[in-house]
């Protein structure tokens, strides 16, 4: 477990640090994040405490739904972070944007329904269809208020 990772796009033009200690990662494999991540979408999670950017001026960000947005590199086109936009201090960090020690384990997948045939995770940890990734995400939302 990581006191604090480095993370960067792959043009290096959007650079930061995550001073949360990671202990695993999480998989969504609703069809937004394949079209946007190429396949499952393996995250952090951290809050706005968290992260420290040492370069954002390429940080472009697309309003993927009614309740979430995405954050890229305008330059390379690296897929960043995920944002809900009613639970401002939640952040879902790209995994492949961070140099993770050894010995991270996922967590739970989600829109496991959606995910397609030809890959699988292996572990023994939750996962979450549609209905009940939308409902865990609604309790949260919820809570913030």
């Amino acid at each position: 477990m990581a006191d604090s990772v480095h993370g960067q796009c792959l043009c290096g033009s959007v650079a930061f640090e995550l001073s949360n200690k990671i202990q695993h990662v999480d998989a969504c494999h609703c069809k937004m994040c394949q079209h946007w991540a190429g396949g499952a979408f393996i995250g952090v999670s951290a809050t706005d405490a968290d992260i420290t950017f040492k370069a954002d001026s390429t940080l472009t960000w697309y309003n993927s739904s009614a309740w979430a947005r995405r954050g890229f590199c305008s330059k390379c086109g690296s897929s960043l972070f995920y944002k809900l936009i009613n639970k401002t201090d939640y952040w879902a960090i790209s995994s492949g944007a961070l140099t993770l020690p050894e010995g991270i384990e996922m967590e739970k997948e989600i829109f496991v329904d959606e995910k397609p045939g030809y890959y699988a995770f292996a572990g023994d940890h939750p996962r979450l269809t549609r209905e009940e990734t939308m409902a865990m995400i609604k309790a949260s939302v919820e809570g913030q208020s």
